[in-house]
């Protein structure tokens, strides 16, 4: 059984990439693709999927010719140099630091209402929810992916029985309608709804850097996150008349809200806050325990003991104060880490380690072909142009 357990690690590991995976956006996921038609959401779904899935492994095979325990912050120094340390930290944090505002402030109401609905009361605060969380982050890597375990399979449960719901209601005729143009100006979001290179280094030091079940952890995590992102959008662009959709888009309510309204039954709306809370937390348990180890490396210092508690204190503090201080944040903080956070880090910057760490080091790589010059050109290409799709769609709305 013990030797089972330890080949079959890259299972919770698989998990905890899909929780990272799929999070804040996933309500939100099908009112951005929506009005572009079920077939061109699943085409730009299909490449924002393999885009992320090779970047992925670009960044493994980056923190694999690191020391354990090495984050980004040591990859830039030895393969970009000072400057490129600093501009890599930067963006890191800007994100993962916008993600967290974002996942408090929209986790810690839908925590409140749920315990308010058990008679207790917790006043609106953020607080209870950091620290229940905090707590989670500071037992440790193994104790993050048992709990993210429990996690996604509530987040399974509710995602089914949404599903369910909306399944009869699907009608196919509406998969006729087909706008290309609009399916990439959904590039971006998609995007950020496949990130989960801040997770790999952490999850590197609880594999054991198994290069093997971290592969697997990253195939079957992502995957897993493609097959769920692709059944979403079918049921949500088959049951909601297109104006509906961009209804929801206007409104910014999620689109769960709208099919209660379809279906005309009121425990969808209980169930949507479930499916939330569930796709958020297992977000903000990756993003938190990569944001640890990320300011361990930067301060050299040991992931354990205070220090550790110091770390959690950094990662959860400033988030939950700007919650508490604008509690209608979570959108504003959520489009300040869109496509161009995501496409930075999570795109050219695993590109460029692996460029320069097989082409001007002469590191030893395991990739193959996946490496070579030309699907690296493409790679840091198509990451270029999403980021200009996403530069014009933020110039049009201002």
């Amino acid at each position: 059984m013990q030797v089972f357990r330890r080949k079959a690690r890259f299972i919770p590991g698989a998990l905890l990439i899909c929780g990272t995976c799929v999070g804040a956006g996933m309500l939100g996921l099908p009112v951005e693709t929506g009005p572009a038609g079920l077939y061109p959401a699943l085409i730009i779904n299909i490449l924002s999927y393999l885009l992320m899935l090779l970047t992925g492994l670009y960044f493994m095979e980056a923190t694999l010719w690191m020391p354990d325990q090495s984050n980004l912050i040591s990859m830039s120094q030895k393969f970009f140099g000072r400057f490129g340390q600093w501009a890599s930290g930067f963006f890191f944090l800007f994100l993962y630091y916008c993600l967290m505002v974002a996942y408090v402030s929209g986790g810690a109401p839908l925590f409140d209402n749920l315990l308010f609905s058990w008679g207790i009361d917790l006043g609106g605060s953020a607080w209870p929810f950091t620290l229940l969380f905090g707590a989670i982050i500071l037992v440790g890597a193994r104790f993050v992916g048992r709990i993210n375990i429990l996690l996604m399979i509530g987040f399974g449960l509710s995602y089914l029985l949404l599903l369910g719901a909306g399944t009869p209601q699907v009608d196919t005729s509406r998969f006729a309608m087909q706008n290309w143009r609009l399916s990439l100006f959904a590039a971006p979001v998609l995007l950020s709804a496949y990130g989960f290179h801040n997770i790999i280094p952490s999850l590197s030091t609880y594999l054991e850097r198994d290069r093997k079940q971290l592969t697997l952890s990253i195939l079957i995590g992502t995957t897993l996150s493609f097959v769920i992102y692709s059944l979403w959008q079918w049921v949500i662009i088959g049951a909601l008349p297109p104006e509906l959709i961009l209804e929801a888009k206007e409104l910014g309510v999620p689109v769960t809200e709208v099919l209660e309204r379809l279906t005309k039954q009121p425990w969808i709306r209980s169930l949507g806050q479930f499916f939330g809370f569930f796709a958020l937390t297992t977000s903000l348990l990756g993003v938190s325990l990569s944001m640890v180890d990320f300011l361990g490396d930067a301060f050299s210092w040991e992931r354990r003991g205070l220090k550790r508690l110091l770390l959690c204190l950094l990662v959860f503090i400033p988030p939950t104060l700007l919650a508490n201080a604008y509690p209608g944040i979570f959108m504003s903080a959520l489009g300040l880490a869109g496509g161009i956070g995501e496409a930075i880090l999570n795109g050219l910057i695993p590109a460029a380690l692996v460029f320069v760490g097989t082409y001007r080091m002469g590191m030893k790589s395991f990739l193959g072909k996946l490496n070579s010059k030309l699907l690296l050109f493409l790679t840091v290409a198509i990451t270029l142009i999403i980021m200009g799709v996403e530069l014009w769609s933020l110039y049009s709305m201002s």
